[in-house]
């Protein structure tokens, strides 16, 4: 439970919880015709079969495991059907139908953000999955690697291990490379080479027009630039091309706490965020948990040499574990990955869950962490006594990331940070709204903290922000201004805007 919840969240594009919203008869017209002439382009022919490669709707026995291909089940909607085009060219002509159709849509990679209609829609749309998009292609000298957006992250990992090079993606293997890199991602090497946008440099796109273009430092650079963070405003990314790092051997453990030990574990946290700043090498993942039944409190170790136990986490080192999740361990980072696979519905033994999280940056500041966790360890006890899960997240954000991640929109402030979230897990779809509100309520409190103690941070990470924080704001009313200039330019017709059910599009970004 503990994996599951802290580490589904990193990643994907799409988001899935706001409720039910009205559709028309209209709307759900428009997106059968898109639907009817979709299928007929994938058969070659006129056909009445429901079900064919590449196209499913609600008559194929395929349907329903597609429509709960989603890490969060609040994301279930019954599309009007679901088209998995094969390539850059069934892509392009897919947007060409919903282009003329008028068609509502909503683009899927790994299902693996939590905000509904980010990328789910009812029978008012179609849902375009990108996870057939799964080339990947290292170069000769090893310097880049060039990824299909519908690959997950541990399928990455170990295309890589083994070649001498890695990247900087998912610290799950779970989410897919898609939704995480247009979110801004964090990965394992965040603080040696900033955020997992960052070593992008080049994707190709196709365009709501239905062309085909390729972004990077020669062609349509601010478009580049644009796709590292800035939604999905502009079209379907089809590859990323990264940068690779150098990195063979790493040391890595993890450790599991009981409830008693996370005010020790808070301590530990600051004073080890104190020392760490200066080591890039270094990484960390934090869940603290209030449960008083199995210990769901852990954190995670790595270190980018094969150094056993380095002095640097020493903070934790003499704090009492209960159990051992992943032993001291020299590996790749592809080992790394597989100790961290969380199972999920439908693997067996695995219910379908409802999940939420709260996005909450702050500056390194004892008293924050102080009033937040009291704030949390308030709100978590309100959730156990419902039989929901609640757990607190750290992911500690160094200068020389932001400094490394200066080529993207996210215009982050330049100072050491916590990219703090909280997440909540219920099972109900009954129990949304009081869900939703309880975590909401706990952001504000925490917000306050972070506030009273001159430690707030204006911005919010993409792949956990819920859908009312309003991401694409945060980045700055310049980057803001320059985003939506640059959408206008790829998409002036405004199918993104006008035609995608949802996501962080800027035409829903408030205005300064």
């Amino acid at each position: 439970m503990a994996i599951f919840l802290l580490f589904a969240i990193l990643l994907s594009t799409s988001n899935c919880v706001s409720f039910a919203s009205s559709v028309s008869d209209e709307e759900v017209s428009r997106s059968r015709q898109a639907c009817k002439l979709a299928r007929e382009y994938l058969a070659g022919t006129t056909v009445n079969s429901s079900s064919l490669e590449g196209y499913v709707d609600p008559r194929s026995s395929l349907y329903s495991d597609r429509v709960e291909a989603y890490w969060s089940s609040n994301c279930w909607q019954n599309a009007s059907c679901i088209v998995s085009p094969a390539s850059t060219e069934e892509l392009a002509e897919m947007m060409s139908i919903i282009a003329s159709t008028n068609a509502t849509f909503s683009v899927r990679g790994g299902g693996h953000n939590f905000n509904r209609n980010f990328s789910s829609v009812g029978p008012n749309g179609i849902i375009l999955d990108m996870t057939r998009f799964t080339n990947i292609s290292l170069a000769a000298d090893k310097r880049l690697v060039t990824v299909g957006v519908g690959n997950r992250w541990g399928t990455v990992y170990n295309y890589l291990d083994g070649t001498g090079v890695s990247v900087n993606g998912g610290r799950s293997p779970n989410p897919s490379v898609g939704g995480q890199t247009l979110g801004g991602g964090i990965g394992w090497l965040t603080n040696l080479v900033g955020v997992t946008a960052a070593s992008v440099v080049a994707a190709e796109v196709v365009l709501a027009d239905s062309s085909v273009i390729q972004a990077d430092e020669e062609h349509n650079r601010e478009l580049l630039w644009a796709l590292k963070g800035g939604g999905p405003n502009y079209g379907i990314v089809t590859s990323f091309t990264y940068k690779t790092i150098p990195i063979d051997k790493v040391w890595f453990a993890t450790r599991w706490y009981s409830a008693e030990q996370n005010r020790a574990l808070l301590h530990a946290l600051f004073d080890y965020e104190m020392t760490s700043t200066r080591d890039s090498k270094a990484n960390i993942v934090y869940q603290l948990s209030e449960e008083t039944g199995a210990p769901q409190s852990f954190v995670g170790f790595l270190y980018l040499d094969p150094v056993e136990w380095p002095s640097i986490f020493s903070p934790f080192y003499n704090i009492t574990h209960a159990a051992t999740m992943i032993n001291s361990t020299t590996g790749t980072l592809s080992d790394l990955a597989s100790n961290y696979y969380a199972p999920q519905y439908p693997e067996p033994g695995i219910p379908p869950s409802r999940d939420y999280v709260v996005s909450l940056p702050h500056k390194l500041d004892e008293a924050t962490y102080n009033d937040s966790y009291a704030t949390f360890t308030k709100y978590a006890k309100q959730a156990a006594d419902l039989g929901w899960h609640m757990n607190y997240g750290s992911q500690p954000i160094s200068k020389l990331a932001v400094h490394e991640s200066s080529n993207t929109p996210l215009n982050l402030t330049n100072v050491e940070q916590d990219w703090v979230h909280v997440t909540l897990q219920w099972e109900l779809a009954e129990d949304d709204s009081t869900a939703i509100k309880m975590l909401q309520e706990l952001g504000k409190e925490i917000l306050a903290a972070a506030t009273r103690h001159g430690s707030h941070l204006r911005y919010r990470f993409a792949n956990d922000a819920y859908s009312e924080q309003d991401a694409l704001s945060s980045y700055g009313e310049g980057n803001l201004r320059k985003l939506i200039s640059i959408s206008r330019k790829y998409d002036p017709a405004g199918v993104f805007q006008r035609q995608q059910n949802g996501g962080w599009l800027i035409d829903r970004a408030q205005r300064n």
